[in-house]
C-alpha cells in the first residue's frame, strides 16, 4: 500500500472512460499502481469508485487508488462511495479539494473528509484501507496534512527535473513523515506547459523553456519523456517514496508511456497528451 514504506513505487494517473466500457482490461500486464481521477475540469466520466472496483475484479494485479474530490459533494455522498468501493476490494483513497480553475463549488472540507475516513477505518476491520491527501509544495500545507492524519501524500506536479530538489527542500521532509509521492508530467509542448503552470504546476526553468520552444511533435515528446525520467531519478535521490505520472490520455498510459518508461522504446507519433490536469 502507498502508506507503507517499502520499495520505490511508480504509478500513473488514469482517467475513467466517459461512458461504460471495458477499457480497463488494457491495464493488464502494464502498470502495477494506478491513480483514478475524479471528473477533472468538470468533465463527467464513469465514477472513479466504480471504475476502480471493476479493476480490482477484472485486473487483480493492478492496485487502484481512487481520487476523492470534495468538490460538489457532501460528506455522506463521499462516505457512501468509499464504503461501496471498499466492499469491492478497493483499499486506497486520495482526498483532494478538486478543481480551483475553472471556478466550481466546493461543498466539503478536505481535511474533514480525511478525519472522517480515518475514523471509519476501525469500523471496517479486518478490512484495511488507506487515506492520503494531495498537497502543494509548501511546508505549512504539507504539515497540516500530516497533522490531520494523511497516511500518504502526493505533491506537484513538476515538469522540470531541476525543480525537484527545491520541492523536497520546501517540504522539509522528516524520517517520521508518511510516504510522499512526487507528481510528474512530461513537458511535451509549450502550450501544455503553460496550461499546467496556469493551474498550479511548478514552473519550469527558462533553460527548459528555451529547449522546448519550436520543437516538432516527435522531438517534443522525446524531450518530454527524457525530462520525466530525469525528474523521477531526482525524486528518488531527494527522498520521495515514488512518483505519479500525470496528464496522459488512457491510450498513452497503456501504450507509449508504458513502452517508453519500461523498455525505452521510441515514442509513437500518434499518441498525444491530454489537455487537462487531474
Amino acid at each position: 500500500m502507498l502508506s507503507e514504506r517499502g520499495p520505490w513505487i511508480e504509478m500513473v494517473e488514469v482517467n475513467p472512460p466517459r461512458l461504460p466500457s471495458m477499457t480497463h482490461l488494457k491495464l493488464r500486464g502494464r502498470w502495477r499502481d494506478v491513480l483514478i481521477t475524479d471528473n477533472p475540469f468538470k468533465q463527467v466520466r464513469v465514477s472513479p469508485y466504480a471504475f476502480a472496483a471493476r479493476i480490482t475484479h477484472d485486473v487483480p494485479d493492478v492496485r487502484p487508488t481512487v481520487v476523492c474530490s470534495t468538490r460538489d459533494r457532501n460528506i455522506l455522498a463521499i462516505e457512501s462511495e468509499v464504503r461501496g468501493a471498499i466492499a469491492n476490494g478497493v483499499k486506497s483513497f486520495l482526498v483532494v479539494q478538486g478543481d480551483m480553475l475553472p471556478e466550481v463549488e466546493h461543498w466539503s472540507n478536505s481535511y474533514e473528509i480525511v478525519e472522517y475516513l480515518r475514523a471509519l477505518q476501525p469500523s471496517v476491520e479486518p478490512i484495511d484501507f488507506e487515506v492520503g491527501m494531495s498537497s502543494r509544495s509548501r511546508r505549512w500545507m504539507f504539515r497540516r496534512r500530516v497533522e490531520v492524519g494523511a497516511q500518504f501524500v502526493t505533491t506537484g506536479p513538476v515538469m522540470d527535473p531541476t525543480s525537484v530538489a527545491g520541492v523536497a527542500a520546501r517540504l522539509e521532509l522528516r524520517p517520521e513523515d508518511p510516504p510522499v509521492y512526487l507528481e510528474i508530467t512530461p513537458p511535451f509542448t509549450e502550450r501544455w506547459v503553460r496550461r499546467l503552470e496556469s493551474v498550479g504546476a511548478v514552473p519550469i526553468s527558462d533553460e527548459l523553456r528555451k529547449r522546448i520552444h519550436g520543437l516538432s511533435e516527435t522531438d517534443g515528446r522525446a524531450l518530454g519523456w527524457q525530462m520525466a525520467k530525469e525528474a523521477a531519478a531526482a525524486a528518488r535521490e531527494a527522498g520521495f517514496a515514488g512518483i505519479v505520472l500525470m496528464g496522459l490520455r488512457f491510450d498513452t498510459v497503456v501504450g507509449e508511456a508504458y513502452d517508453v518508461w519500461h523498455d525505452g522504446a521510441p515514442p509513437r507519433e500518434d499518441a498525444a497528451e491530454n489537455h487537462h490536469h487531474g
